[in-house]
């Protein structure tokens, strides 16, 4: 036998082992890498979901149709609801009042329409004054009565003092004893509260501002958008 046939097994031994060596390598990092992807699949299923963005808010729950809403006209099953939000020192609510709610009245007076009114006091103190005392005149059904003598010829008044506004009750003709005290209870403070909160939580911060069966329309526009806007709610 010559020297290099006596050699090969020599030299073959160690390679198998190191054969083996790297087939169990292999194998151990397979199994870790299966692990690991395992592992990271678990981590991707029990990860929370995307956060979705705020949806429009649904403006028809701004409608109440309550019986006896003292600032509400109109049938309480008409087929269209409006509702508005104004503040008494809002020129442009008083322009809208003097140009297009005669309009609006139209379609209240032929059963079509119910307007909700609801006081979002955006310019302060004398604003949240008005609207206390125009809900204590609805205590004595006389609230569109003292809402437009706020907005007389289209104009905001220039007085809205507590006194101002009892001299106006007075000149309605309304008990002025029971206007001054329902301008002054925590009922009427609460229930102009919830107006105020309903629109803020609705996302109105200006004025005036309208949902039409749930439709906004934003600002004092021509007339004749809002007679299309309940025509087109009419038809639907």
């Amino acid at each position: 036998m010559s020297p290099r046939t006596a050699a090969r097994p020599a030299v073959l031994v160690p390679l198998i082992v190191l054969l083996i060596a790297a087939a169990l390598i292999i194998a151990v990092l397979a199994r870790g890498g299966d692990s690991d992807g395992a592992k990271a699949e678990e981590a991707r299923s029990s990860a929370p979901t995307e956060v979705q963005g705020p949806s429009t808010p649904d403006y028809s729950t701004a409608e109440r149709r309550q019986e006896g809403d003292p600032l509400a006209i109109g049938p309480i099953d008409a087929p269209v609801v409006m509702v508005a939000f104004s503040d008494y020192q809002c020129p442009f609510c008083a322009r809208w009042t003097d140009q297009t709610l005669p309009s609006m009245l139209d379609y209240v007076n032929a059963g079509q329409l119910r307007i909700e009114w609801r006081d979002l006091s955006v310019f302060g103190e004398d604003s949240e004054r008005a609207a206390l005392a125009a809900y204590a005149a609805g205590q004595q059904g006389a609230f569109w009565e003292f809402h437009d003598a706020l907005f007389v010829g289209g104009q905001v008044s220039s007085n809205l003092s507590q006194d101002a506004l009892i001299t106006v009750a007075d000149e309605l003709g309304l008990d002025v004893a029971q206007f001054t005290e329902d301008l002054t209870s925590s009922e009427t403070a609460q229930a102009v509260a919830e107006n105020q909160q309903l629109g803020i939580d609705l996302g109105v911060y200006s004025t005036p501002v309208f949902f039409i069966n749930g439709q906004p329309v934003v600002g004092a526009q021509p007339t004749e958008v809002f007679t299309s806007a309940v025509d087109t709610a009419l038809a639907e």
